[in-house]
């Protein structure tokens, strides 16, 4: 990462660490809820550090009506999870020794919400791992019905490509915006 978008990012994370914690609330109080399933403040801290997890609540409402699409039209998620199930490669946590710049980044933020989720660094890895695999499974089964690819298209480019799934998402957003209750600011 250049020296410029380090400073960014260290700068962006001090004026945000100034901004209102989610920490301060309930794990289990409903910041959303979508067509009647609900997102907790939990499900927002565990995966986002509580100086940002507000900020991913739209994502959160993106992807859990993609979750109730694809489980709406019997799509199997199955083809895009990990055999194993445990988070694949990323499931692991990087040794405390590593080199690598993102590693120690990924280290870095299981360590910080491992403390404070009361887990230890590794489970929670594991378990984030598998938040986000499942998430991306339940996204790449949509697309894939919807756009009628299995896989990013190097040809189309990927501008083109996020537009397409931003359109996406925005119109099961615009479909489904009577059933989603948005309760915290």
């Amino acid at each position: 990462m250049s020296k410029v978008l380090q400073f960014f990012v260290f700068s962006l994370f001090i004026f945000l660490a100034g901004c209102s914690s989610i920490s301060k609330y309930d794990d289990n109080e409903a910041v959303a809820i979508v067509k009647g399933q609900e997102i907790t403040k939990g499900d927002l801290r565990f995966l986002h550090p509580d100086h940002t997890a507000l900020d991913y609540l739209d994502w959160a409402i993106k992807i859990e009506l993609v979750k109730q699409k694809v489980e709406e039209m019997d799509l199997p998620i199955s083809d895009n999870l990990s055999e194993d199930r445990d988070g694949g490669w990323f499931g692991e946590l990087p040794p405390k020794d590593t080199k690598d710049e993102d590693g120690k980044a990924i280290r870095r933020f299981a360590e910080s919400q491992a403390k404070k989720l009361d887990m230890k660094p590794e489970e929670f890895q594991r378990e984030y791992a598998k938040k986000i695999e499942e998430q991306n499974a339940y996204l790449a089964t949509y697309l894939a019905k919807k756009l009628g690819v299995e896989e990013f298209d190097v040809e189309k480019g990927m501008v083109e490509f996020n537009e397409e799934v931003d359109y996406l998402l925005e119109e099961l957003v615009e479909e489904s915006e009577d059933e989603i209750e948005v309760l915290i600011e």
